[in-house]
């Protein structure tokens, strides 16, 4: 009897470990973000695939307009229609959508229906960024450990993402640019990493950044990476007509991502 309540105790005490972490997140997403998963469509033989996650890692409402525009215009514009989705930390919803363990079960999803050597990811998060070079994720049901750029260099490579872009429009996000730059991707982000980036106020329908990449730039051409040099410019143009201390995007790129892209804008082109 003794050794049976041994078993039984110890069988309990081991089970919130089993659970992990909860500031990590569940093992598995809630149920909207494994549904859409799932309607995810495979490869077309041939065809260079854009996939899209767009990530609205903090609660505040600015953070969740910004992604459902991010995701229409990249529908509209990039051809990503059926091949995208939307994790959001929604402040109405009883769990967050984006966690660490969560963006790991979403990238290893997406991979799943890619053709890891042709396709291309993009991945655009959105959130507050950390003067140490982390990406907050906030949801006011339960604390979240914040996204640093190694980490997600690790969830990138562990889902065998070969060819990426990764935009992140954060403060201090030019701290995610060295982590993960290759040959194989386009690192875009908001502001160096010493400068915040602005337009991220509850009434704004998305931040500065974005606007300009998405609303002007992308409206302007069907290349994604004509569209990250000119937003350069148009965030550089609109702070200095502000009279805001320069945020200073920062953009690197890959020579092999750059040929995936342009596959894609020649495919858009004979749309």
């Amino acid at each position: 009897m003794g050794r049976l309540f041994l078993l039984v105790a110890l069988a309990c005490a081991a089970a919130p470990a089993a659970r992990g972490n909860p500031a990590e997140g569940d093992p598995r997403p809630p149920y909207a973000v494994r549904a859409a998963l799932e309607r995810l469509p495979p490869q077309r033989p041939g065809t260079v695939d854009l996939y899209a996650i767009v990530v609205g890692g903090d609660a505040q409402e600015v953070f969740r307009r910004e992604a459902e525009t991010v995701r229409r215009v990249l529908d509209e514009r990039l051809g990503t229609a059926g091949r995208s989705l939307a994790m959001i930390n929604d402040i109405t919803l009883p769990e967050p959508e984006v966690t660490l363990n969560s963006l790991g079960y979403a990238l290893r999803a997406v991979a799943k229906r890619m053709d890891l050597e042709e396709d291309v990811l993009l991945l655009h998060l959105t959130s507050h960024g950390l003067r140490d070079g982390e990406f907050s994720l906030r949801h006011p049901a339960t604390p979240l450990y914040a996204l640093t750029p190694l980490y997600l260099r690790s969830l990138l490579d562990e889902a065998g993402v070969r060819n990426r872009v990764v935009i992140v429009s954060s403060c201090f996000s030019g701290n995610f640019v060295g982590p993960l730059s290759t040959g194989d991707t386009m690192v875009l982000t908001a502001a160096s990493a010493d400068r915040p980036s602005y337009g991220c106020s509850s009434d704004a329908q998305m931040t500065d950044f974005s606007r300009a990449l998405y609303l002007k730039a992308l409206s302007r051409t069907r290349s994604l990476r004509e569209a990250a040099v000119q937003t350069l410019e148009l965030v550089r143009e609109d702070e200095k007509a502000r009279g805001f201390t320069p945020s200073m995007p920062q953009l690197r790129s890959g020579s092999a991502i750059d040929e995936r892209l342009r596959l894609i804008e020649r495919q858009l082109e004979r749309r």
